[in-house]
C-alpha cells in the first residue's frame, strides 16, 4: 500500500497552512508532496485543500501550482488543528491510485 509520511509539519510560501509529506512510491515522479489548506477570498473563491508534488524543501517540484487529484473545495475556512489533519488525509487519499494512507515516521 501507497504510504505517507509527515517530512516537514509546517511549510511557508503557501497561500494557507501548508504540511509536506514523503511518499512512497513517488507521485509523478516526486518523493514529496505538499497539502495546504487556504481560506477562500469573499465571494470570488471557496476554501479549498491543494496537493501539489514538492522538493525536499517542500516548495512546489515545479513552477505550476495546478492541482491534482487530491485538491478539493472544502465549505468552510479550516478551524482547528484536526481539521487540518483531516484535510491532509483526505488529499493524500485522493492523490492517487491506490491513494496513500499515513504511516508514522
Amino acid at each position: 500500500m501507497p504510504t505517507a509520511t509527515v517530512h516537514i509539519a509546517e511549510v511557508g510560501g503557501f497561500a494557507g497552512r501548508a504540511r509536506c509529506f514523503s511518499v512512497s512510491p513517488a507521485y509523478q515522479g516526486h518523493d514529496y508532496v505538499t497539502v495546504w489548506v487556504q481560506d477562500g477570498y469573499g465571494q470570488v473563491t471557496m476554501p479549498e485543500v491543494v496537493a501539489v508534488p514538492a522538493t525536499e524543501t517542500g516548495a512546489a517540484a515545479e513552477l505550476s501550482l495546478m492541482r491534482r487529484p487530491g485538491s478539493y473545495v472544502i465549505h468552510g475556512p479550516c478551524q482547528s488543528d484536526e481539521e487540518f489533519d483531516g484535510y491532509c488525509w483526505l488529499a493524500l487519499q485522493m492523490l492517487g491510485q491506490p491513494g496513500y494512507i499515513l504511516a508514522e515516521a
